[in-house]
């Protein structure tokens, strides 16, 4: 008893089965996190060591390189980059995809411990950290109201902070803008000479006395006493009356020096380090990043539910406002695509009412894609996929094929029915029969992702993001195929009455329109059936010219140009500033609000305008204040009026801005929703000389800035120019008299110049750094340093010039390194609709012609073509392997070598299709492209099989060859027409009408479209000539064969 036949014989079992499954489905829909991308793992780690007060060359020398030595040996290593900076080394390392990280992690630590005795003692212990790529902002906060930005921060730092970072899905949540609270102790210098004392001595007093301890326990009686020694300051008063110094007064009585007496103390701030503006007006900014693992689009949800709560414990006048976020566009997104999965099956239901033209069939058959699709969203609940761009894009390009089982079942049991079979029969039968043609055909498509999904490490990135396409491909046809077993066939015996009588019979409008489709499907077959001999008759003109269309589009593969990935959208732009390193807050801010200025007056459409200026960054040891951003949030498409600016339009206007701001470099931020962090074109110079790249670096921009304005935009390159520096040098023979060591001196500068951290005071709970540091007044000028007073043993006051001096000189900033050797990159972007292939090449010739190359220095290039090199590598070898597989699966259908030969010839020819395409929409070919070809290679090749499978059976019913080509073609014509029209149609909102967000999924249903569309061309004219080549010579060689048996025949019967 068959699969079928139980069904058909439990009717109630197999429709409440489905039932069951229709509600599971729609309760894992609401389950299931939505994202932009597949989760991803990343094979990145970085190991961070601190390094206090050294420069960038002591940091390389005595860190990076000491760690690069014992890490390069590390197993699964791809690359290995460093940055040594002023008392900073960070070694970044990237591991082949699949490496297991938390082992990777301990290896690492093992070979950091190795040389660990090696780094200098007063380096910190080095850290090891995992990359993630979810460390992005998910949203931007601003905090404004008629308060200074200082009782601003104080509010974002005391009430908004702490209340969001307790939401499930924040990581952290950081605060930039006003200035942070502090006491300031402010010294004059020429009091400190009166009194003989240093900043480090007033700072280690205040800190002795400001401390609270434990003095044990005291059982008194029955009850233990813990003692507590409170010594904190309660009041600023109490840390004014601190004693500092005793001094011996004219008349030999000590007098007491207290705090007060020499120092101004007050509540203050300290210097500014960050500023924030929204729409012109100071504020503060507070910006969410989201936890590893955690869904984006949740996180924000928590968020934007308990700000109206937050709202309410702030003052009247104060506000919270979200200026800008990464999860609207995802939400857009997917939206978008799943608008495109329901046209796209309301479009294939129409297509299958022209071809059935009844209500009931076109509902049984239609059945099949909401079942299908539910039942893959609980197979990727399991699976544990999100719903993303990736995977709604393979259900997507399913929608199409989940109709073609039920419909080859369905047809053939409505032939049983019309031979006047009972309908429970004619549904056992029907199916049945049908059962292994459907299964290979639906495995030659599940075949095409196996490698797919075998060799995922070898694909890297790509691997990992296109799974999520594969899986639920496979998922739904594997639904679609049990809904065309199972369920068809039941609601067929259930539903279905003989159907012979009532299509043609009757009057009116139904028989009309019926009518005229019939005698429409009745010329087309005649019409076709006629084309086809005529393709007979010429069909080494047609073969030719085929070939000839094949090669012209091969070529035109320069033609139309290739991006590495198509740009992901956003809805607001970021632009980052970089100034000459050195340069000052307020100068930074200047430059940045100019461009603002100028950018409102050009936008149109803008909600918010937010600038943030100077902030510290993971990557560099100290606050910056020559950084910066301003950010521009757009509209939602749904709320842009006629005129409004998009991102892309937004961007156009305002590139051309960017060179007229000289010695600031300018950027558009990287999207935090796309794909790939590419880098466009990179060009590497190499040398162990370190002036030599830092020369090389600065030629190589300079030409692509002003040659190559043509072919890229936005140059940048890692080197910075240099801090201004002021080296202060020893004399040691004079310090070893005065009793003086090199690191008491440094201290006591860094003290006068930064001031010190002396201690925390507790005001209202919160703890409150106390700064002590010499009045402004007397660190303002270089020439100030001379006269820093240093305490001898013999407690005796010096100037600092009596045993040193300073010379002015700069400093390198930041010294990059790649597998252990010194490298700065210079980065371009392609400008847009140029081929990345050709912008390399000129860039090539650029620096070839520009550059005389020096020895030693060795210049190398990187970028986007690399990667999509290395992506059309791999997954050409994936598609080929595919393509075996199909043949592979046709051949054990076929039990014949040569007929899936005639089948997979389809494959190449599609090619054509999908040029054309490409062509005549202006789109370039990417990597998602590859995605389209896979799929179109499992796809195209089931129409093939249909019709060589026909024409075979009807040479078996002894038809002559040409006219069972024919024939074949002719029957098969409504059923090939049926199954390309149902894909090709699903998939056309996307190909042609993708909304902004899904625009980077276009590829793949181009792709596919194109190719099924002049594939199934190739299929129903060519492939009838092609079958007829390969036969008539198979013929001819049997005739052969059977005439020389015969002659021999002859030959011996005659000798007898």
């Amino acid at each position: 008893m068959t699969f079928s036949e139980k069904c058909v014989n439990k009717p109630v079992t197999t429709q409440l089965l489905f039932v069951l499954a229709v509600i599971l489905g729609i309760f894992c829909t609401t389950q299931l996190p939505i994202d932009m991308f597949p989760e991803m793992d990343l094979p990145y780690m970085i190991v961070f060591t601190s390094y206090d007060n050294a420069g960038p060359e002591e940091v390389e020398q005595s860190v990076t390189s000491t760690l690069e030595t014992s890490l390069s040996g590390l197993s699964g290593l791809k690359k290995m980059q460093s940055r040594s900076m002023s008392g900073l080394s960070i070694v970044f390392l990237e591991f082949n995809y699949g490496t297991n990280l938390d082992a990777a992690g301990g290896d690492v630590r093992d070979k950091i411990d190795m040389v660990r005795g090696y780094l200098p003692d007063d380096a910190d212990s080095p850290i090891t950290i995992k990359m993630d790529p979810s460390m992005m902002p998910i949203l931007n906060l601003a905090v404004r109201g008629n308060r200074t930005p200082e009782e601003l921060r104080t509010m974002a730092e005391d009430v908004i902070k702490p209340r969001l970072e307790q939401l499930d899905g924040i990581a952290s949540a950081t605060v930039s803008g006003g200035r942070e609270e502090s006491i300031n102790v402010d010294i004059p210098r020429d009091r400190l000479e009166a009194y003989g004392l240093t900043i480090s001595t007033v700072a280690q007093m205040i800190g002795v006395q400001n401390i609270q301890s434990s003095g044990g326990t005291i059982t008194s009686g029955d009850i233990n006493y813990t003692i507590k020694n409170d010594g904190k300051y309660k009041s600023i008063e109490d840390l004014k009356n601190t004693v500092i110094s005793y001094k011996a007064g004219s008349d030999y009585e000590v007098r007491t020096i207290r705090l007060r007496d020499i120092a101004d103390v007050y509540d203050g701030y300290k210097d500014e380090s960050t500023l924030a503006y929204l729409d012109g007006s100071p504020c503060v900014m507070i910006m969410l990043t989201k936890q590893s693992g955690k869904n984006s689009v949740q996180a924000a949800k928590n968020v934007r539910k308990q700000l109206p709560k937050i709202q309410t414990e702030l003052p009247a006048d104060v506000e919270i406002l979200e200026t800008s976020n990464t999860v609207d566009i995802i939400s857009q997104t997917i939206n978008e695509v799943v608008n495109s999965v329901v046209q796209g099956a309301l479009l294939a239901i129409a297509v299958l009412f022209i071809f059935l033209r009844s209500l009931k069939s076109t509902l049984i058959v239609g059945l099949s894609i909401p079942l299908s699709v539910l039942i893959t969203l609980v197979c990727m609940y399991l699976k544990g996929i999100t719903i993303n761009m990736i995977s709604m894009a393979g259900l997507l390009l399913g929608i199409g094929m989940l109709v073609d089982n039920s419909i080859v079942v369905l047809e053939n049991i409505y032939s049983y029915i019309q031979r006047d079979a009972k309908p429970k029969v004619a549904a056992i039968l029907g199916s049945q029969e049908m059962v292994t043609s459907i299964m290979g055909s639906t495995l030659t498509s599940v075949c095409i992702f196996l490698p797919m999904l075998v060799f995922q490490k070898k694909l890297g990135m790509m691997g990992q993001m296109f799974n999520d396409l594969a899986y639920t491909i496979i998922f739904s046809l594997m639904s679609s195929l049990v809904v065309a077993i199972a369920l068809v066939p039941v609601l067929c015996s259930k539903y279905v009455s003989k159907v012979g009588g009532t299509r043609n019979e009757g009057r009116g409008f139904a028989y009309a329109i019926n009518k005229f489709f019939n005698n429409f499907f009745d010329k087309l077959d005649e019409k076709y059936a006629s084309g086809v001999a005529f393709v007979l008759h010429h069909r080494k003109t047609f073969i030719a010219a085929i070939v000839v269309l094949f090669f012209v589009s091969m070529g035109a593969i320069k033609l139309v140009g290739f991006v590495f990935m198509p740009a992901s959208a956003a809805n607001s732009v970021e632009v980052d500033f970089k100034l000459a390193q050195g340069t000052k807050l307020s100068i930074t801010e200047d430059v940045i609000r100019e461009f603002e200025t100028m950018a409102l007056e050009e936008l149109k459409g803008i909600k918010y305008s937010s600038v943030t200026v100077g902030g510290t960054s993971m990557i560099s040891s100290s606050s910056e204040t020559n950084t910066g951003s301003v950010t521009f949030s757009l509209y939602e498409p749904k709320d842009r009026l006629p005129g409004y600016d998009n991102e892309k339009t937004a961007k156009a206007k305002l590139r051309k801005y960017f060179t007229m701001f000289p010695g600031a470099t300018l950027s558009f931020a990287a999207n935090a929703n796309s794909a790939s962090s590419s880098s466009g074109v990179s060009v590497n110079i190499k040398s162990d000389d370190l002036d030599l790249v830092m020369e090389t670096s600065r030629q190589v921009r300079k030409v692509l800035e002003e040659k190559g304005k043509d072919w890229v935009s936005e140059v940048d390159s890692d080197l910075e120019d240099g801090l201004p520096q002021a080296n202060i040098i020893f004399d040691r023979d004079r310090m070893q008299e005065f009793g003086l060591n090199v690191y008491t001196v440094g201290s006591e500068i860094a003290g006068v110049i930064n001031g010190k951290t002396a201690s925390r005071f507790t005001k209202n709970g919160d703890d409150i750094d106390v700064v002590v540091r010499v009045s402004e007044k007397d660190r303002e000028r270089l020439g100030d340093l001379d006269s820093i007073s240093m305490v001898t043993s013999s407690g005796k006051r010096i100037p600092l010039s009596s045993f040193a001096h300073y010379e002015e000189s700069t400093a390198p900033v930041t010294i990059f390194r790649e597998n252990q050797s010194r490298i700065i990159h210079v980065t371009a972007k392609p400008n847009e609709g140029l081929s990345i292939g050709d912008v390399q090449k000129e860039v090539v010739k650029l620096i070839e012609q520009n550059i005389t190359k020096e020895d030693g220095v060795i210049i190398s290039y990187s970028g986007d073509l690399e990667d999509m090199m290395e992506a059309v590598f791999n997954f050409g070898l994936v598609i080929i392997l595919a393509a075996f597989l199909v043949f592979v699966v046709m051949a054990s259908q076929f039990e014949s070598m040569l007929d899936p030969f005639i089948v997979i010839l389809t494959i190449p020819l599609s090619f054509i299709g999908v040029m054309t395409i490409y062509a005549l929409t202006g789109n370039q070919l990417n990597v998602i492209t590859i995605m389209g070809v896979l799929v179109l290679v499992g796809t195209i090749v089931n129409n093939g099989i249909v019709l060589v499978d026909y024409t075979n059976l009807l040479r078996k019913r002894g038809y002559e060859l040409e006219e069972a080509c024919i024939q074949a073609a002719r029957n098969r014509l409504r059923p090939i027409l049926m199954s390309t029209l149902t894909t090709v149609i699903s998939l056309a909102p996307m190909a042609f009408f993708p909304g902004e967000g899904s625009s980077s999924m276009q590829p793949i249903s181009l792709t596919v479209f194109g190719g099924m569309t002049f594939g199934s061309l190739m299929t129903l004219f060519i492939m009838p000539s092609i079958y007829y080549i390969f036969n008539s010579r198979r013929l001819k060689k049997a005739a052969k064969k059977a005439a020389k048996q015969k002659a021999i025949e002859t030959k011996q019967s005659g000798n007898k």
